[in-house]
């Protein structure tokens, strides 16, 4: 390019410079034979210089017209592009002071489909410049879009706009430097947005009750605790489980297993607070995180929720009345513990109190036990040696017989002392009869 530009500066001075001459010696200002001699010659040279310059104009202005030949089909498909696209595309310039410094960015292209998310025709948008008639939203990409161009450097992100501004809720927004200003490209991304929404809150919420399901409990929980303990603040954690309810879904189908579920989240739900946090365990188990609570407010939230029951049941809308059991742990500020051991803490005092209710109803309805028949009374027995026993049969041998001892009392007969038995040795602890 530079050697082009020398080539041309050389070639008009030359040309200048021999007309100038020939001009002079032509007009009689040079009157010194030598000039005057040349004159015809300098006439030449300059028509000669003259056409080289007009030749080597001509052969640039020929290859400029090739290129424009070749580039204008490559512009219209990159215009017609440009306007195909379903994203707002944008080309935009600097507009600078007197000293060079960038004071905003004027729209020099846009596609339709970038008129349209600017509620403007795309013969309305060439012209249009951020910070003077985009009002907020140029504003804020007009420090974003000078660092850009200032560091050469690109704009990738997803933003949410207001709809008083574009024609969307959530963009994709790029803008790439160019020579002198911005390619900016516009994606609206509002329904993929809704739809990662959706899939979110379903992957957090029961689908039956509308509660939190376990996942998001874990999570909306643990945060709702940590700005709990920096604030100082006790909070109470409640385990709630239906009584009965597989003999409900066995008895009643599950449908009205449904229902019963669906009605005892409404419960929970109005008795608590809008800040505290319900969620749907899974089957029929409940929990509730009291925010800004003790051991009082823990107490009223059971009493509420015990007489919101018997409404419930007044009210029969179930074909059988419902009974809850209720677990409920009060969590100090100063309490490390997570989400998780709260929650066993609660369920094992749960299952303490749905045992000491088991035992009672057993106990209120067993019948009175009938006091154990007296048996008689044995004596122990005790061994008696072979030998004394040898010594006592002898001895009851040699005694008369009953018959004998009436028989002597009736006719008073004195017995002979020779009859008696002699006396019997002491033998292993046995004394003698006398």
């Amino acid at each position: 390019m530079f050697d082009r530009i020398a080539l041309r500066s050389l070639f008009w001075a030359l040309l200048a410079l021999s007309s100038a001459l020939t001009v002079l010696a032509s007009a009689g200002w040079l009157t010194r034979p030598s000039f005057v001699a040349v004159a015809p010659y300098l006439s030449a040279l300059s028509l000669l210089v003259a056409v080289t310059g007009w030749r080597l104009l001509h052969r640039e202005l020929l290859r400029r017209m090739q290129q424009d030949a070749v580039l204008e089909p490559r512009m219209r498909r990159l215009q017609d592009a440009m306007q195909a696209s379903v994203d707002g595309m944008f080309l935009l310039r600097t507009v600078r002071d007197s000293s060079g410094e960038i004071r905003d960015f004027e729209i020099t292209d846009a596609n339709a489909r970038g008129a349209a998310m600017l509620y403007r025709l795309p013969t309305q948008v060439t012209g249009v410049r951020l910070r003077r008639d985009l009002d907020g939203l140029g504003r804020a990409l007009f420090q974003q879009y000078l660092e850009a161009v200032t560091f050469r450097t690109a704009v990738a992100e997803e933003s949410r706009v207001h709809r008083r501004h574009l024609n969307a809720s959530w963009v994709r927004h790029q803008a790439s430097p160019t020579s002198d200003g911005l390619a900016v490209t516009l994606q609206d991304i509002s329904r993929q947005k809704r739809e990662e929404l959706r899939l979110r809150k379903a992957s957090l919420t029961d689908d039956l009750t509308g509660l939190h399901n376990r996942r998001g409990f874990m999570a909306l929980a643990e945060q709702q605790l940590r700005l709990a303990r920096r604030h100082a603040k006790d909070s109470v954690v409640l385990y709630v489980d239906m009584n009965g309810f597989k003999d409900l879904n066995d008895t009643f189908g599950h449908a009205v297993g449904d229902r019963a579920l669906v009605e005892v989240a409404r419960l929970l739900r109005r008795t608590v607070r809008d800040c505290d946090v319900v969620a749907r365990l899974g089957g029929d188990e409940f929990t509730v995180l009291a925010l800004d609570a003790d051991g009082h407010g823990a107490r009223v939230m059971q009493k509420r929720i015990e007489d919101q029951l018997a409404s419930l049941n007044a009210r029969r809308l179930l074909p059988t009345p419902l009974a809850l059991t209720i677990g409920c742990t009060r969590v100090r500020s100063t309490d490390p513990a997570n989400i998780g051991e709260l929650l066993a803490r609660a369920d094992q005092l749960l299952y303490a109190r749905k045992r000491r209710r088991a035992l009672a109803a057993a106990a209120a309805t067993a019948k009175p036990a009938r006091a154990p028949r007296r048996t008689p009374r044995t004596l122990p027995t005790v061994p008696i040696p072979p030998d004394v026993a040898a010594v006592a049969m002898a001895a009851a041998r040699s005694l008369p017989s009953p018959v004998a001892v009436a028989a002597n009392a009736t006719t008073s007969a004195a017995v002979p002392a020779t009859a008696l038995p002699l006396a019997l040795p002491m033998e292993r602890g046995v004394t003698s009869p006398a």
